[in-house]
């Protein structure tokens, strides 16, 4: 008997219908861009990474960054950010936004992931307008580079 035709009987009938749900895609997939620095800078869009102070950032690490953002698509050819880590030998990570860290940690941010260490801050919008917002985070840059 065709499917349709199927459900229809069992619904006319009162039946309850049931159907397997498929996966959920993985939210943690990542789009980065290309660069060989040892810090991934992870932002909302690939448009935060042209905002001024996002230039600061750059320009404050030396150039020795590699911005990424989530994939929309979810795509399994993307790596993952411990995929990411492993593959391109990153040692710190920083998230703009805590939105992102819930997308890519259940439970809360690990402070490492393979062998980087992970900082979650303000989005780049917020930094770019709230002064000790951004007061914080260079406080917090500058303790991580010194170590």
């Amino acid at each position: 008997m065709i499917e349709t035709r199927r459900r229809a009987y069992l619904d006319a009938m009162g039946f309850d219908l049931w159907s397997i749900k498929p996966p959920e895609p993985d939210l943690d997939r990542l789009l980065i861009q290309p660069g060989e620095g040892s810090t991934l800078l992870i932002c909302e869009t690939p448009d935060a990474t042209a905002t001024r102070f996002a230039g600061d950032v750059t320009r404050a690490l030396a150039g020795d960054v590699v911005w990424g953002w989530p994939d929309p698509s979810a795509s399994p050819e993307n790596p993952s950010l411990k995929q990411a880590v492993g593959q391109f030998l990153f040692t710190r990570v920083v998230m703009f936004g805590t939105g992102l860290e819930r997308r890519f940690f259940k439970n809360g941010a690990a402070p490492v992931v393979g062998s980087a260490s992970i900082t979650v801050c303000e989005s780049l919008d917020e930094l770019a307008v709230r002064g000790s917002a951004k007061r914080i985070f260079w406080r917090h840059l500058r303790g991580k580079l010194a170590n």
